[in-house]
């Protein structure tokens, strides 16, 4: 199962970094998973999910793939969380 999420924005690229970590950070206390940057993309693992954070201007794409049946079952949770959070980093002046 693929979780893809899209949202345009209109930010600084440093912003957009900067706001890609936190919520990263904030994942990876809550879920255990390890990212790193690599150019433009912030690859994303787990035991049961690997992806990426996709910075551009204008853009961020985050894309996770969940492995496993127990992932599979928490994907809506899962999607749901990041998408909430991204939202409300955006939102945020």
């Amino acid at each position: 199962m693929t979780i893809l999420i899209e949202r345009h924005h209109d930010r600084a690229h440093d912003d957009i970094t900067m706001l890609s970590e936190k919520i990263a950070g904030q994942l990876e206390q809550e879920y255990g998973l390890t990212w790193s940057w690599h150019d433009d993309k912030m690859h994303i693992k787990h035991s049961a999910a690997k992806g990426f954070l996709h910075a551009e201007e204008g853009k961020i794409t985050i894309q996770l793939q969940l492995m496993g049946f127990a992932a599979a079952f928490f994907a809506t949770t899962i999607e749901s969380h990041i998408t909430e959070q991204l939202d409300k980093h955006l939102l945020a002046s």
